[in-house]
């Protein structure tokens, strides 16, 4: 598991760095944190453009897209009710792609273009070609009349966990697969999140630092 992988090497790390073991309830403690920072990283710091992309983060690239990849669910049939209102699905982040259920674009636009486009005599939102908003609580599709809509998105992921066990007389934790939860991160975030949670503990080094670490930790066998 990618869990016990980055615990090991943040202790590897964190004993060559002189600052001795980190606690498996601490480790678990900055591990959510990580992860929640890797992906905020990642996701848009601003609003959507005239276009229904948004300007940074998610989306901006293939490499962001394929970082977040295991993050995304569906799609997902979402039902509309009367009023244009959905419900955003348990654990939605972000969208990743929306469409009609027979695959045809809704374009996604922000609060204050809707009057605009409202109103538009050449434009308007219709069955043929809906608008959506990203609203809070809720979302807002015009027109509700297509009844229900598709939607893949980011879904927030477990928090990540690692469990443990003692063997014994001893009192030092060994790793247990079947109470741990792994990251839901690419196999390849490895050293990026050693690198978040090394920081929060004062252990300030570059991704080519850690992955030096962990060269070596792999060629040490430890």
């Amino acid at each position: 598991m990618i869990i016990d992988r980055i615990f090991k090497l943040v202790l590897y790390i964190s004993n060559k760095e002189q600052r001795g073991d980190i606690p498996p309830a601490q480790f678990n403690i900055l591990a959510e944190m990580a992860q929640l920072e890797y992906i905020s990283k990642r996701v848009p710091k601003n609003l959507i453009n005239e276009r229904g992309m948004p300007q940074l983060g998610y989306e901006a690239s293939w490499r962001i897209h394929e970082d977040l990849r295991p993050m995304v669910y569906g799609p997902e049939v979402i039902q509309i009710q009367s009023s244009g209102n959905f419900i955003y699905p348990y654990g939605y982040m972000y969208p990743d792609a929306v469409h009609k259920n027979d695959f045809s674009p809704i374009t996604r636009i922000t609060a204050d273009q809707y009057p605009r486009v409202k109103h538009s005599v050449i434009h308007p939102p219709t069955a043929a070609k809906p608008i959506m908003i990203m609203r809070n609580p809720y979302g807002f599709i015009d027109p509700y009349s297509i009844g229900s809509f598709s939607m893949s998105y980011l879904k927030n992921p477990p928090i990540p966990v690692w469990g443990f066990g003692f063997v014994g007389d001893s009192d030092r934790p060994v790793f247990d697969a079947n109470t741990s939860v792994d990251f839901t991160v690419h196999p390849l975030a490895l050293n990026e999140l050693a690198m978040i949670i090394l920081s929060h503990v004062g252990i300030n080094l570059s991704e080519a630092q850690v992955a030096q670490y962990a060269m070596v930790k792999n060629n040490e066998g430890v």
